[in-house]
């Protein structure tokens, strides 16, 4: 066999685990044939890993004999295409649905992702002020204020998040959670702020203001849109909180306006 068509036979044989082929065209020796399936398994366990390490919450979850079954599965129906293990995972929420796993599985591994996601989003670069006092001026109608361009917005049937929080490795106790979750539709933010990624709640009002956000207003029409709206919501408030949760990274002022 030419090297290309060993060379593919043995990516076969790794996917469907039937090594025969390759192992034949490597060497007539039944050792061999050994050799090529023990390999399989390492690399099978290997991708196991990296999605246990992409999905740390969802595997305490379901356990690691679940967790591991659910891998391997998703290791044949999508096999990786490229040597970065980064986006390996990208499909497991899709895989859960298709299997017909419970909703609450699928949520948590969304959000989970969104999470793997933010570990690795590059920083960004710091805008012309951060200076939060600016809201207060009387030229609002100057201030804008910007969401991090790598914050995830997520909309869930219910509140799985504080499942999500529960399984944390730093948790003490999950006494505080309700289980079964609620039909709750939740909206969280989800962005990195000082090393770590949180997850923060939205009143239907805030992720509406977010979205707004994200079109580029001033905080004056923000203002009026509120009042609009008959809330006497904080927008103060609201922008100094999500800035800490590192959704807002800036506010400044529009030149020459």
């Amino acid at each position: 066999m030419p090297l290309c068509e060993i060379q593919r036979a043995f990516a076969e044989a790794m996917i469907d685990g039937k090594p025969q082929r390759v192992a034949a065209a490597l060497a007539p020796q039944q050792s061999d044939l050994r050799h090529v399936a023990l390999y399989r398994r390492l690399i099978r366990n290997n991708y196991v890993q990296v999605l246990r390490i992409t999905y740390p919450a969802l595997s305490r979850f379901v356990g690691d004999r679940q967790f591991a079954l659910f891998a391997r599965w998703y290791g044949q129906a999508y096999p990786s295409s490229s040597g970065d293990l980064f986006p390996y995972g990208r499909s497991f929420p899709a895989l859960l649905q298709r299997i017909g796993a419970p909703e609450t599985l699928t949520s948590l591994a969304q959000l989970e992702w969104a999470c793997h996601q933010l570990y690795q989003a590059a920083d960004d670069p710091p805008g012309p002020s951060n200076r939060l006092p600016l809201i207060a001026c009387d030229g609002s109608s100057r201030v804008m204020v910007r969401c991090h361009p790598a914050a995830r917005f997520l909309s869930f049937p219910s509140p799985v998040h504080r499942l999500w929080l529960a399984l944390q490795p730093d948790v003490a106790s999950d006494e505080d959670l309700v289980w079964p979750l609620p039909d709750e539709p939740t909206v969280v933010a989800a962005a990195r702020a000082g090393g770590r990624v949180l997850i923060t709640p939205l009143s239907r009002l805030e992720y509406a203001l977010l979205g707004t956000l994200s079109i580029g207003v001033d905080v004056a029409s923000l203002e009026r849109w509120v009042r609009a709206a008959g809330s006497e919501f904080d927008l103060t408030e609201f922008i100094g909180r999500l800035t800490s949760r590192g959704v807002i990274v800036g506010c400044w002022v529009k030149e020459g306006t």
